[in-house]
């Protein structure tokens, strides 16, 4: 960048300021104290920046000329061969307002305060920070640039790099943030699975219960069904036991007749035939002689056949007691089954397997619980001596109907109990199966919930190593940047040093925070600069700022560059005013326009200056080359 011109209104000291530049070479600007020297740097400052290296930001209307309400301020300047029209105004209320214009074109390509600044940087390669750490050298400011400033940081190349590291920092220090966040959730629903307390084999220990008395119940229910089919089948043999026993006792009496008939008619027979000649054969004829005379009349075979009859009889009888014996016996078995449901009810033994589910079952809740229908008290049973007394005559069907029906009330309504209470607890465990199951699928959900939550927290601190790792490459490459960027600036120091110092000085060695320590030819070792004289340091401080500009130039700006140096001279003697001014007049093409400004020029420099201008402290208009 390379001014042209410089014109204004009402800016610091000056009415009027207008400057027409040569393009290269020395412009010297000098004057007495409070004479405006510096305003035309300032000047320049503050149309390219918006501000000034003496006045703060929050004070910028002084900037305005005292008792003018506004000033006005444009700069013309050249990079790479292009011609540039920059313009700022400011007034006392604070109004700012830019505008940058490529000459020759109608309209700016940049208006507003923020967009001129932005596009001006990208025009001429710097900003503000990095302009007064080396190509500006303000009044007074001769220390050493801060090692970690932005404009070092730029001019050594480690400024990307620092901001990719700050960026990758508060990325590790986000996802930190996140991470806290993570294991809070983990935590918050690891808590929420534990609450729900979920414990392994509650759930089928549960269901077996479940099935247990779903079981128990159906048996109790059969069971009963088949005591009331058995008692009723009791009943109904029992009188068919007693008819029986009455056509069983009829047959025997028939059959004892006909037996005795059939003696008798087999006697008669014998006694009127055979054995007519025995003195019992008379007697008994005698009789029937007496009581039966028509027995005469009988043939004798006749008797046999009745004889044969009555045995007939007398079997039939026989056979018909026999068939009423079994027939007996199988009733009497029929209904002697009932003494085996009977038993089987007694040996169940339910009152022992019978828990109180609604208050143990440890995962039914109150609902469940509830919602289980809980039959009223015990009912009584008879005694089980009562039952061993009655069992046994049951089997033989020798218990009338109304004891059966006394002791088999008490025990089906016992019986009922039983299965309504079992009902009501498998009621009340399929609740809490339901809430059980309920709560394990919000516990898988939770796991589930916990699992993705553990892999983004792995997949956060992966993250974070890799960007730690990172970090610790550009640590290394920001480290080696600025070893190499101490090196050069080193070399560079180097060049100016010695004609600065007219060789007494030649050699320096920066660390990486830029302290600086001179070679003493004299002593024959390094020394800090607190141990040379003022103006050495000065001398060695202006070395090391043109050597900053150099990297400047070589990292950021395009083309020729100007340089501006407010008082460099300040503790100089007149050798080494002549020293430095002649090092300067040959910088080289880079910083080809060297402003300087001091009070007075020794004569004989043996320096030229393409332009003079000489302040003085009555002017308020500054006009000069204006053709």
């Amino acid at each position: 960048m390379i001014i042209t011109r410089i014109k204004g209104s009402n800016i610091l000291k000056y009415r009027r300021l207008d400057l027409t530049l040569p393009e290269s070479g020395m412009i010297a600007i000098s004057g007495q104290n409070e004479s405006g020297k510096s305003s035309i740097g300032e000047a320049v400052c503050f149309v390219l920046f918006g501000r000034t290296f003496s006045i703060t930001p929050d004070e910028l209307d002084k900037v305005v000329r005292w008792g003018e309400n506004h000033c006005v301020v444009t700069l013309d300047f050249n990079v790479d061969g292009t011609a540039w029209e920059l313009s700022r105004m400011l007034d006392r209320d604070g109004n700012h307002g830019a505008s940058l214009t490529r000459v020759g074109d109608k309209e700016p390509v940049a208006r507003g305060v923020k967009m001129v600044n932005e596009r001006l940087v990208e025009l001429i390669g710097f900003e503000y920070e990095q302009f007064v750490e080396s190509f500006y050298l303000a009044q007074r400011e001769i220390t050493t640039p801060h090692p970690h400033s932005q404009a070092v940081k730029i001019m050594a190349g480690i400024a990307p790099l620092e901001q990719v590291r700050e960026e990758i920092a508060g990325e590790i220090s986000e996802r930190r943030e996140l991470l806290g966040e993570v294991q809070a959730e983990i935590d918050t629903v690891r808590n929420d699975l534990d609450g729900l307390g979920v414990e392994p084999g509650r759930l089928d220990r549960l269901e077996r219960e479940r099935a247990t008395r779903h079981d128990q119940a159906n048996q109790i229910e059969e069971l009963r069904e088949e005591i009331g089919q058995r008692m009723d089948t009791y009943v109904e043999h029992i009188r068919t036991i007693y008819q029986a026993q009455s056509a069983r006792s009829h047959a025997v009496f028939l059959r004892f007749v006909f037996f005795l008939l059939a003696l008798t008619a087999l006697a008669l027979w014998w006694l009127l035939g055979d054995g007519v000649d025995m003195p019992l054969a008379s007697q008994v004829r005698d009789l029937l002689d007496q009581y039966v005379p028509q027995y005469a009349e009988v043939p004798l075979p006749w008797w046999l056949w009745g004889t044969a009859s009555l045995g007939s009889l007398f079997l039939l009888s026989w056979l018909r007691v026999a068939t009423k014996g079994r027939r007996i016996r199988r009733l009497r078995a029929e209904a002697g089954q009932l003494a085996g449901s009977l038993r089987r009810a007694r040996d169940m033994k339910i009152e022992a397997q019978v828990s109180d589910v609604v208050n143990d079952a440890p995962a039914a809740s109150s609902e469940a619980a509830k919602a289980a229908t809980v039959p009223g008290p015990v009912p009584e049973r008879l005694d089980v001596m009562v039952f061993e007394s009655l069992v046994g005559r049951i089997a033989n069907g020798d218990v009338t109907v109304r004891q059966v029906r006394a002791y088999i009330e008490p025990e089906l309504a016992w019986l009922e109990w039983v299965r309504e209470r079992l009902c009501a607890e498998t009621a009340t465990l399929e609740g809490a199966i339901e809430e059980e199951q309920t709560r394990l699928h919000e516990a898988a959900n939770l796991k589930q919930v916990i699992e993705s939550l553990r892999e983004r927290r792995a997949e956060i601190d992966a993250h974070i190593g890799l960007r730690e790792t990172v970090i610790d490459l550009l640590k290394g490459a920001i480290g080696a940047l600025s070893n190499q960027f101490n090196r050069d600036i080193k070399d560079l120091v180097a060049r100016f040093l010695p004609r600065f110092t007219d060789g007494r000085y030649e050699h320096l060695q920066i660390d990486r925070d830029l302290s600086v320590r001179v070679f003493s030819a004299e002593k024959r070792d390094f020394m800090d600069l607190e141990e040379v004289s003022s103006g050495t340091q000065r001398q060695i401080v202006l070395a090391l700022r043109l050597a900053l500009s150099q990297k400047l130039l070589a990292r950021k700006v395009r083309g020729r560059q100007f340089a501006s140096l407010d008082e460099p001279f300040a503790f100089f003697d007149e050798e080494r005013t002549r020293c430095v001014l002649a090092a300067l007049a040959e910088l080289g093409e880079d910083i080809s326009q060297v402003w300087i400004v001091a009070q007075s020029f020794p004569e004989n420099t043996g320096v030229h200056f393409d332009l003079h201008i000489e302040c003085h402290r009555e002017q308020s208009d500054l006009i000069l080359g204006i053709e």
